[in-house]
Formats: C-alpha cells, sequence, structure tokens
C-alpha cells in the first residue's frame, strides 16, 4: 500500500496518501501478536495414543490442484499465482467409497467376536496399523525395526478376518512421527525456529522421537513406504494419517535450500504481520505440501485405482484448528484427500454448548466441495477428551445426528467401555436406518456463506484473536441463518468463481476481509448479472495475502468507501469508589465500541413484525466492531450508529444499493459478530431481513416453519435414476444447557423434548410426487398453498427427514 511501509499494518490515524486509513477492524485497540502455538502443535503431534486407535476413515471424491513448478509460480505476482494455484481437476472416486455409510474404528483392538458384532450394527471400513510411531508392522524393506509386541503374522491373520467378515482396511501410518526415521535422519527433523540445530530427543526415553519435516526428502521416504505397503498388501482399501502438517513453518537444511533454490531467498521469521512470511506459507509451503499429496494419490492409484485416502484433517472444523495460526496446512488440501474425517468437541479449546460444532461439521463437508466427509463427535466428557465420565447415551446419538444433518457421515470410535458398548450399537443402528438418504448428495443451493481460510490465516494473524477477529463474524451469521432457518451452504474462497456463485440467490460475506482480484472480479459480475450480496466490516480491504488495500476491493458493489475507525472510546462516567476499587485495568478496554443503533423507518427491515416490536425507531445498545464509511451516490442508509458518549457523530451502520440486476447490504457495524459474542435478538432479524432482501424475487427451496432450536438443511439427492429433496429436521434443544461455566459448558444432554406439527414447505413450481417423512417411512399429505406445496411433520424427538421425491 502506498504511503505506509510493507510490513506493518495501517495503524488508528494513520492515512496513506488517498485520504483514507485502510485498517483491520481491530487494530485500532489491539496490537497483533505472534503466534505462541508451536509448541502446542508439537505435544498435538506427539499424542498417538489416541491417533493409532481412532484412525482414519473413508471418503470421496478428491480434486487434484493442477500443479506448476513452484519456481515459475513464485515468480507471479499474487494474482497470477492464485489463478494457477486454485485451478482443480475432478478425479474419479471408487464407487465403493462413495457408497460407504459405516465408518467405525478401534476394530484393531477388538477380538473376533466383537468385531463380528460390530459388522452386524453396520460398521464397514476400520483402521488397521502398518506403521505406528514406533515400529512398522509388516516386512518392510524400507523400515528395519520389529515390533516386539505384534508377531509379523498379526497383520495377516488380521486382513484375513476383515475380508472375511466384509471389513474394508483402512492402512494407518502416522504421517511425520516415525522413530526410526527420526533417529537415522536427523537432517529429516523438522526444525520450528529460525535456526540451524537440529532438534534432539532421548530415543530411549521418547522412542516415537519428534516430528518430521514432510516438505523434504523424507515426504519422498514416506510416498514410498506407502506404495510398499500397497503393492506387499493389496487388500488395502484406503489410507490414513493423523496429522499430515507442515507445522506453520520448517528450517530444516532443506527446507532452507530448496526455498533458496526456489526463490533466491531466505526463509523469515515466524510473523504473520511480515508479508515474506505470509508469502512463504501460502506460496510455498503450503503449495509443497499439497504437491506431495498429490503425488501420493498419483502413485497409489497406479498401483491400485480403487485406493482412496480418507484420512484425519488438521484444518477443517474443529475449533482447536480454527485457532491455529499459522495454519499447519491449506484447507484446500483436503480437496486432495479422498474424504476427510475431523474430530469435534474437544475439551481443551471447547465451544461445544453452541452453534460452533455444528458449523465444524458443514465446514469439513464445504472443504470437500461437498464430496464424501466423515466426521467423529468425540464420546467425552468435561475436562478430558478421552473421559468417558456419566456421558449419556442420549449425547451419542445427538452428536452422531447432528454430523448427519450437515453432510457429514458420523464416524465412531465403536470399542467403549462395556457400560457403553450397548449404546453406542444402538446409536450405529439409527445412522443405518437413515443410510438410504445419506449418500449420493448435495446442498440445495441459495444462500452461500463464505468461511475464508486465508482471512482466517492472514487477517486473524494470532490463534488468541482469530475468534475475536473474523470467526465470531462467520459464526453469528450463520447461527443467524439456522436459527431463521434459511437454506444456507458454507463455501470456501476459492469456491467465488463464476461457475460456483451462479448457484446461489444470495452471497454471505461475513467479514471476508482477504480477497484475490479475480474473486472481487467475479463477486462484482455475479451481483451485476442478478446475484444478492450481504457483507460486513472489513470484507474485500486485503488482497489474499492480508496486505491492506486503500479503500475496500468491492467498494463500487458496496457503494460505499472505506474512512477508518469511529471513535468508540468508552466513556469514564463517575463510578462508586467501592466500586472503582474493584473493578481492575482492564474494565474500560472491555466497554470499547459500545453504540447505539437506530433505524430507519419505512424501510425492508422494520416490515418485519418482530424487530418493529423489539427496536422499532428506538435507539437500542450494540457492542461490537464498526468501521466508518461514507456512502456513494444511489446508496441507501438504513440503519445507523453513534458511539455512546458522541452525540454529534452519526455513521452508517447498513447501507443497501443495487448493482447492476443484484441487491446489495453492506453492514459498517458487525452485528453478525455481535449475534455471536454478545448477542439480542434484534441483530438475528437484522442479519435475516439483509440476507432475505438481497436475494430479492428468487424464493428459498425449502421453508421450514419450526422453533429456533429446530437446525434443518436441504439437500439434493440422485440415486437410483431419481431425484429427491432431503430435509434434515435435527432437535437441538438442550434441557442441560446454560447450568456450568460458560467456557466448560459441555452438552451431556440426557432426554429429549419433542417438537410437533413443524410446517415444511417447498417452493412454488416444485413438482412432487410424494412426501414421506424417514427413517419412520411415514406418508405425509400435501396441501397446495400459495407459498407452494406443504406438509406438517407431526413430531419431531431427535432427527427425522422430510424426503420428498421429484417428478423426473
Amino acid at each position: 500500500m502506498k504511503g505506509m511501509p510493507n510490513n506493518q499494518v495501517p495503524q488508528r490515524n494513520q492515512p496513506s496518501r488517498s485520504g483514507c486509513n485502510p485498517m483491520p477492524s481491530w487494530a485500532g485497540s489491539l496490537s497483533l501478536r505472534r503466534s505462541t502455538a508451536e509448541g502446542a502443535r508439537e505435544a498435538v503431534v506427539l499424542c498417538w495414543s489416541h491417533a493409532r486407535f481412532s484412525l482414519c476413515l473413508l471418503g470421496h471424491s478428491f480434486m487434484i490442484i493442477l500443479r506448476a513448478a513452484l519456481a515459475v509460480l513464485l515468480g507471479l505476482s499474487a494474482n497470477d499465482l492464485s489463478a494457477q494455484t486454485k485451478s482443480i481437476q475432478t478425479v474419479k472416486v471408487p464407487a465403493w467409497l462413495q457408497d460407504t455409510l459405516g465408518v467405525g474404528y478401534t476394530l484393531s483392538g477388538m477380538n473376533t467376536a466383537q468385531r463380528t458384532e460390530a459388522v452386524k450394527h453396520g460398521v464397514t471400513i476400520s483402521e488397521m496399523n502398518f506403521v505406528d510411531p514406533f515400529y512398522p508392522y509388516y516386512d518392510s524393506k524400507l523400515l528395519k525395526k520389529r515390533s516386539p509386541h505384534v508377531p509379523l503374522d498379526r497383520l495377516q491373520k488380521d486382513i484375513a478376518e476383515y475380508k472375511k467378515l466384509g471389513i474394508r482396511i483402512l492402512a494407518v501410518y502416522p504421517p511425520t512421527l516415525q522413530g526410526e526415521v527420526y533417529e537415522t535422519h536427523p537432517d529429516w527433523r523438522r526444525i520450528p525456529t529460525d535456526t540451524t540445530t537440529i532438534p534432539q530427543v532421548d530415543m530411549k526415553q521418547f522412542g516415537h522421537g519428534g516430528m518430521l519435516c514432510p516438505l523434504g526428502p523424507y515426504g519422498d521416504f514416506f510416498i514410498d513406504v506407502l506404495a510398499e505397503i500397497l503393492e506387499k498388501h493389496p487388500d488395502v482399501d484406503a489410507f490414513s494419517f493423523d496429522g499430515l502438517h507442515h507445522g506453520g513453518v520448517c528450517y530444516c537444511e532443506h527446507c532452507r535450500k530448496n526455498f533458496k533454490a526456489d526463490t533466491g531467498k531466505t526463509i523469515p521469521k515466524t510473523d504473520l504481520n511480515d508479508p515474506d512470511f505470509r508469502r512463504y506459507q501460502q506460496h510455498w509451503a503450503d503449495r509443497k505440501l499439497e504437491d506431495l499429496v498429490q503425488r501420493m494419490q498419483t502413485r497409489l492409484k497406479k498401483i491400485k485405482p480403487e485406493v482412496a485416502l480418507v484420512t484425519w484433517t488438521t484444518n477443517a472444523g474443529r475449533f482447536g484448528h480454527f485457532l491455529s495460526v499459522p495454519r499447519n496446512m491449506p484447507a484446500r488440501m483436503n480437496l486432495l484427500f479422498d474424504a476427510p474425517d475431523q474430530e469435534l468437541w474437544l475439551d481443551e479449546s471447547n465451544r461445544g454448548n453452541s452453534i460452533v460444532p455444528a458449523f465444524g461439521v458443514a465446514y469439513a463437508w464445504a472443504v470437500t466441495n461437498h464430496r464424501v466427509a466423515f466426521s467423529e463427535p468425540y464420546l467425552m466428557s468435561h475436562g478430558n477428551p478421552y473421559g468417558k465420565d456419566s456421558f449419556p447415551a442420549h449425547e451419542i446419538l445427538r452428536r452422531m445426528l447432528l454430523s448427519a444433518t450437515y453432510g457429514c457421515a458420523p464416524s465412531i470410535a465403536v470399542a467403549q467401555p462395556s457400560r457403553m458398548q450397548k449404546d453406542v450399537y444402538a446409536c450405529l443402528d439409527e445412522v443405518q436406518k437413515r443410510k438410504p438418504w445419506l449418500t449420493h448428495k448435495s446442498p440445495e443451493p441459495w444462500a452461500a456463506l463464505v468461511m475464508s481460510d486465508n482471512t482466517k490465516n492472514f487477517y486473524g494473524r494470532s490463534s488468541g484473536k482469530v475468534e475475536e477477529r473474523y470467526l465470531a463474524h462467520v459464526f453469528g451469521a450463520f447461527r443467524a441463518c439456522v436459527e431463521e432457518h434459511l437454506p444456507t451452504t458454507v463455501i470456501e474462497d476459492w469456491n467465488l468463481t463464476p461457475e460456483e456463485m451462479k448457484k446461489y440467490a444470495v452471497l454471505i460475506l461475513p467479514n471476508t476481509a482477504c480477497l484475490d482480484d479475480r474473486q472481487l472480479k467475479a463477486i462484482d459480475e455475479y451481483v451485476r448479472n442478478g446475484g444478492g450480496l450481504f457483507a460486513s466490516l472489513d470484507t474485500s480491504l486485503f488482497n489474499e495475502l492480508g496486505d491492506p488495500r486503500p479503500n475496500f476491493g468491492l467498494a463500487e458493489v458496496f457503494g460505499v468507501d472505506y474512512r477508518g475507525l469511529p471513535d468508540a472510546a468508552p466513556v469514564k462516567d463517575e463510578l462508586d469508589v467501592n466500586f472503582a476499587k474493584s473493578i481492575g485495568p482492564d474494565y474500560w478496554e472491555k466497554r470499547r465500541n459500545i453504540f447505539e443503533v437506530r433505524l430507519q423507518p419505512k424501510t425492508f427491515l422494520l416490515a418485519n413484525e418482530k424487530l418493529a416490536t423489539y427496536v422499532g425507531t428506538d435507539s437500542v445498545t450494540f457492542k461490537g466492531p464498526a468501521v466508518r464509511v461514507k456512502p456513494r451516490d444511489g446508496s441507501a442508509v438504513i440503519g445507523t450508529v453513534q458511539a455512546r458518549g458522541d452525540e454529534k457523530v452519526t455513521l452508517p451502520g447498513v447501507v443497501t444499493r443495487t448493482h447492476g440486476k443484484g441487491r446489495v447490504v453492506y453492514l459498517a457495524a458487525g452485528f453478525d459478530a455481535a449475534y455471536y459474542h454478545y448477542s439480542y435478538p434484534y441483530q438475528r432479524l437484522i442479519l435475516k431481513e439483509a440476507v432475505a432482501w438481497a436475494a430479492g424475487d428468487v424464493a428459498p427451496p425449502v421453508r421450514v416453519e419450526a422453533p429456533m432450536c429446530v437446525h434443518s438443511t436441504v439437500m439434493r439427492q440422485a440415486k437410483d435414476g431419481g431425484e429427491q429433496l432431503i430435509v434434515h429436521l435435527f432437535n437441538n434443544v438442550n434441557t442441560t444447557g446454560g447450568h456450568a461455566f460458560p467456557n466448560d459448558d459441555v452438552p451431556l444432554r440426557e432426554e429429549t423434548l419433542p417438537i410437533h406439527d413443524l410446517r415444511v414447505t417447498f417452493r412454488t413450481g416444485t413438482k412432487l410426487n410424494a412426501v414421506r417423512l424417514q427413517p419412520e417411512g411415514q406418508l405425509l399429505e400435501m396441501k397446495s398453498t400459495t407459498k407452494g406445496i406443504s406438509v406438517i411433520v407431526p413430531r419431531l424427538d431427535v432427527h427425522s427427514m422430510v424426503v420428498a421425491e421429484l417428478v423426473n
């Protein structure tokens, strides 16, 4: 950006030459800090005790990212690079994988009778260890150590038993943790800090060693071992890895040499405030890792075309991974897996009793481009992700069926304590009842909500602040859409192409700060051609690498120009002297960004009866981020904000306009973030009406009339020569919610509170043969209304599906 050193984020009151003050909305009062997550990432990699049992899952179609020579790519501009590396092509996926639902882990530790029982309840694929952090389990020419605990014939016996039972084999290899390799190849060890000193580990005490670097020679060795496994054991159907990532940065001799050869530069220090580091990560480390997976797929599928990568992902839906900044792997690397699997509800970074688990599942499906994905909701109690203390069976069912509601097939650790085993099987049975409607599906498009991996990484910039700076906007917007039953599909920033966006009536960009020039052009054309747009706060104020622009890249589309931050410093009212002694040093900081909001009369917002009743044209409290903008001609300000204590300055809060044939709503006040952090009902209603108005005359494909605790998703299934719309209804009511300290309020639900007489209406023009409630098998009576064909769901316990058979 002109007028500012390249290595700085714009600071408060530091104008650019254009006369505006571009900076993230949080920069005025919060300093950017380096991530201190290196130690945590190393600890996660070492946590094999869970990994070796809850190994992997299967997946679905994967996309191959078209490769270009790194040396050539790094010579291009950021936009040229973005265009080439984001080109993808579809690869044929094994048919068996698309039909797979019964993913169960821990069968490797079960006996024959237990495995037989698991198969009866639908398990069709499970893990089998071929390499662990200490030993290989087969006769390898590449790895020489042998386990003193597992005889070589054990593997062949297990393979024979899996085949006899009809269980597909998910071969396990920990991708960056292998003690023999760590010991014999010190130069392959990952060096997480800017030093040439190779990490040392007491191999007698810690036989697993430490993290290996997959970006150099070890990556090739890793592929060689996988190929050896498949050639020696052709019955292997898929591979699973726990933690295939680069850790954010590596300074080993091979990374240094290769980066120097590709770029002519040295690897910068780990600092997301440094543009050089941001380019190193996205343009080099991420691409190297993606190239490794692509080469792996090519090599393995030449040996066995129907083999698949069905593996844990480290950047797609688990809350702790959302906080992993700098990122361990690019989210789009999930496109190179046949199917990722994602763990949820981990206590050490819990947001369990909130909208986050639902979003996490939706996002895990999104990063596959809505092909096949799996989700394992951990069965754990407070404070211990591997503990089963007082864990209710009802909660097992809730978590598995929430995963199904948002597009991921539930996976599960089958072996549980004896007191829980029967209940786990009962839950597996419930999933199997729904299998006919859980495969071969895609989201029915209407609204698309963007979760941007680049924005999370390069705008969030700090693991401790990324939730506040960015994720809160995404979670708040998603929560509003869920509670108002707006059919919403989560997509990634790489889906912002003309081909993808034209599917949707409205695009939701909740503080999507980092967008490249091609994405800006595609969004502009999308709206000009009639698409609706909802955007908030700093959307498009930065390029895809977090470099600031002097104005919104979408300023013309929004109809506003960026003018910096409002002066929303807290007003220090006179306090009771005893209270003043006890408030603490952060009292006033917590009271920053408090505004009064006022909606303008005679607008579509106040046409909502609830909104007119809750706030009308009175001023109401808004606590959250805001930016100063100047509306352009043709834009309408339908809501304003005013900093408390500053009666002289009233700022635009909600701005609307038409752009070409499309409608645009821009929020200069972050009601989306507020609805996650500090929610008022009026914020949800503003978000709902803004999205609906932007969508224009395009009605949702399905309208659901139900309490806000009911989650609904709409999918189209193409199967057996026909198509049907499937409306998932999930009862998320929690009779135990809010009883615990909020930070530790993990859902441990014990009972169902049924909901009665839900109405589901299919859009006018939808031609239906019949509508049934599944898996109950109940035929529902169809009634024609002015809004379409309606049916009534008489009772919803935990999860049911309204299945509408479409006329061919």
